[in-house]
């Protein structure tokens, strides 16, 4: 049965006057005087269906609730000859607003600020296609409390960091006004920084339109010049406070990572990383139960000065508190200069985050 068909007549009478809503805005809007631009602003608003992914025996309370919400957004349809060159393809940048209610008393609801990159795959035509990848800033509004919500263990702070990848397409009625379908999938956690943090996982169907009141023309295809392939080595210094799993210690989680980076593609590169991790305990551990090190190899997306990497590692020195041998990373870095990076880092282990650190380093 679909999302939808699984929706409760509140539910679904709240969605229809939102859209009914929505359309009637647009519908205003979209009769200002229009003027032509390169990088069109475009509006746009969704309504969103989920379902929520239990990953251990502990949120199995959950099992069975469907995360809804609404979007706002606003971004930039960026045309120009520079943008195709350097991602092969033109790109939009935005912002959103989402409110999320996660359909349980006990998980509540969130309203978050997300900033996102959108890669066109197709952009011309009636029919358009994207991948979107983005990431914020969440307002949690029940978080883990012993006395009053002891059995919310996804999160325990009021404020959050949502991460989302996923897959656009678009049927535009006219230039400027388009019905959009988005499949992602949605992820929000505290990156480790307070305990109990086993995070939320839902994947979301959206129903959307986007609209924008300017002209604007997508240039015609054209064969792309050719590029030099980077090959990058990074050095970089990462730092976390961390809380363990007994709410009673802040600890230090300092990481040296070495990365050897090879452009494949216009916005692709693949890695090889070395992960030397070391994990303040407390003083019944040894020093050596302290370290952790770990060879990964992943992806990079080069987004202009922005870098996106998804990696997957093996331990060969796991210290203590390494739940089990495999870690994925993730990581979000800026390239502020020829020579230096700054970003965040998140480690994680199978679907539960481990911690969120700061990055800095050198490139060579």
């Amino acid at each position: 049965m679909s999302y939808i068909g699984k929706m409760t007549m509140p539910k679904l009478n709240i969605y229809l006057s939102m859209q009914l809503f929505l359309m009637s805005v647009i519908g205003i809007t979209a009769m200002a005087q229009t003027n032509q631009s390169e990088a069109p602003v475009f509006y746009a608003s969704s309504l969103y269906y989920g379902k929520f992914q239990v990953h251990t025996k502990s949120l199995y309370p959950y099992n069975g609730t469907n995360p809804y919400g609404v979007e706002f957004e606003i971004s930039r349809f960026l045309l120009s000859e520079n943008i195709r060159e350097r991602f092969g393809t033109f790109i939009k940048w935005g912002i959103g607003l989402n409110y999320v209610n996660f359909d349980h008393s006990d998980l509540g609801y969130s309203i978050s600020s997300v900033a996102y990159i959108e890669p066109f795959i197709k952009p011309r035509g009636r029919w358009r296609y994207s991948l979107k990848l983005g990431s914020g800033l969440a307002y949690m509004s029940h978080p883990y409390d012993e006395i009053s919500n002891p059995q919310n263990l996804t999160y325990s702070t009021r404020f959050a960091f949502p991460l989302f990848g996923g897959f656009s397409a678009y049927y535009f009625i006219r230039k400027q006004l388009a019905i959009k379908v988005t499949a992602s999938f949605q992820h929000i956690s505290n990156g480790g920084i307070k305990q109990p943090n086993l995070g939320i996982n839902y994947p979301v169907l959206a129903l959307g339109v986007e609209f924008t009141n300017q002209h604007y023309t997508i240039p015609p295809k054209k064969k792309l010049l050719q590029y030099n392939k980077e090959t990058r080595l990074d050095v970089l210094v990462g730092y976390s406070l961390k809380e363990d799993t007994t709410n009673t210690n802040n600890q230090n989680v300092v990481t040296l990572f070495i990365n050897q980076n090879w452009q494949v593609s216009r916005i692709n590169a693949i890695n090889v990383s070395a992960m030397f991790e070391y994990h303040q305990l407390a003083d019944s551990y040894g020093e050596a139960e302290q370290w952790s090190v770990a060879p990964l190899v992943g992806n990079e997306f080069l987004l202009g000065q922005l870098r996106f990497g998804q990696q997957i590692g093996l331990y060969i020195m796991k210290g203590a508190k390494a739940p089990n041998d495999v870690l994925q990373n993730y990581y979000l870095r800026y390239k502020v200069n020829s020579r230096l990076m700054a970003g965040v880092n998140l480690k994680a282990h199978g679907r539960v985050a481990d911690y969120l650190s700061f990055q800095l380093g050198l490139m060579f």
